[in-house]
């Protein structure tokens, strides 16, 4: 790893930003501009991460493939769903230059964008990762939902995602 490479945190979903390395400390800045000190034993390669979790899921794909052979009365037919994790540092390469009023507009701007193609699309369930932080995404997200009719929308699976996404379903 080196500085201005792309890490995350073992067991967090946020993306950091190496700023400095000294020793077995690291330097990381947040997608909000602000700068925390971790121990390097604690992150990981961003591209490491994706590519570690991409091999799960083939991994956990291939063993439902196998389990699905077997008669599931709980299994819904067709059921398409989309994540999408709307944390900023997933949605923009760099924050340097943005405000968090333009932060947020991304944010929002994205979501929006996420409904529409998931309506043509015909997606049943979007999940939205707002994350936790202050709830600033997550009031505005919620605000959005309340003006569309045909979909009904609640907190996402609480111990999957830590009160930090919101579940939508279309009718």
């Amino acid at each position: 790893m080196k500085i201005g490479d792309k890490v995350k945190l073992i067991d967090e979903e946020r993306v950091y930003i190496i700023k400095n390395i000294t020793g077995t400390k690291v330097l990381l800045l947040d997608s909000y501009g602000f700068e925390i000190i971790y121990s390097i034993d604690k992150i990981i390669s961003a591209e490491k991460y994706e590519n570690i979790y991409n091999a799960i899921s083939n991994v956990s794909t291939k063993k439902e493939d196998v389990s699905s052979k077997k008669k599931n009365i709980f299994a819904k037919k067709n059921e398409k769903e989309r994540i999408i994790d709307l944390h900023i540092g997933n949605l923009v390469d760099s924050v340097k230059n943005l405000t968090p009023h333009q932060m947020l507009e991304k944010q929002i701007n994205r979501a929006n964008e996420e409904i529409k193609l998931a309506k043509m699309d015909k997606i049943n369930k979007l999940i939205f990762i707002h994350g936790k932080g202050k709830g600033v995404l997550k009031k505005e997200i919620y605000k959005i939902l309340n003006t569309i009719d045909d979909i009904e929308f609640f907190e996402a699976d609480i111990i999957k995602y830590r009160f930090g996404a919101v579940e939508v379903r279309f009718k």
